[in-house]
């Protein structure tokens, strides 16, 4: 009978945290499903880039912004909280290059991500 008990308990533990485990899982990759960022706009007036995140997922994120100019200077801002169906906007001091090509990247904290490209005005 100890033994059996000793078993019946360690398997119910066992299961108690494996269904944990699983139930935060589900949840953490439901909430990357929801996640849904875009860049709205994007304007330079020298020397701050500037980006408007718009979240229209279902979830609060975290993200990171960077910045790359075509052979040459590249910046990146980190750490904006969007609540869900909000702006936010991001800024980056970046070298002005007249005609240059920038290429925008936003990563979420879960690992979502949108590109856009921008060309410096002439």
């Amino acid at each position: 009978m100890a033994v059996g008990g000793t078993i019946w308990a360690y398997s119910q533990g066992a299961m108690t945290i494996t269904a944990k485990d699983y139930a935060e899982a589900v949840i953490d990759t439901t909430d990357i499903i929801c996640e849904r960022f875009i860049i709205e706009h994007v304007s330079y007036d020298d020397p701050t880039l500037s980006i408007w995140l718009y979240n229209y997922g279902g979830v609060d994120i975290v993200v990171d912004v960077y910045a790359d100019v075509d052979e040459g200077d590249s910046g990146s801002s980190t750490d904006y909280e969007i609540p869900s169906g909000a702006f936010e906007t991001a800024q980056i001091t970046l070298a002005y290059s007249s005609g240059k090509e920038v290429v925008i990247k936003v990563v979420s904290r879960r690992g979502n991500d949108v590109s856009y490209m921008f060309f410096m005005p002439s």
